[in-house]
């Protein structure tokens, strides 16, 4: 990756459309409070291309009003499964723990 072409994008709606449109492949942001109307269109985008959206506990995101519209278990999303299986197997790698214990310790 040249660093020179490293594109910095705010919010989780538009890093989902950046794998949607192949500018990214993996995203991952352990730390709790997205709000469900900021994530459920940019999942449905995701997804309708093939993508894989989960928590950090690696289960699908469940957008209900019993929590308070607010997801708490972080995100993880990429533009393919074998990306997402590839990211997360390093960063356990890496961290020498389970992505839901990085979680955790968020």
């Amino acid at each position: 990756m040249n660093p020179s072409k490293v594109e910095k994008v705010a919010g989780s709606g538009n890093k989902f459309i950046h794998m949607a449109d192949n500018r990214s492949d993996y995203y991952l942001n352990l730390v709790p409070g997205f709000k469900n109307w900021d994530m459920v269109g940019s999942e449905a985008i995701l997804a309708a291309r093939f993508g894989v959206v989960t928590d950090a506990y690696k289960r699908p995101i469940k957008y209900c009003p019993e929590s308070s519209f607010t997801l708490r278990n972080g995100i993880v999303a990429a533009k393919s499964k074998s990306i997402y299986e590839f990211c997360n197997n390093t960063i356990e790698q890496c961290s020498g723990i389970p992505l839901e214990m990085n979680h955790k310790k968020i």
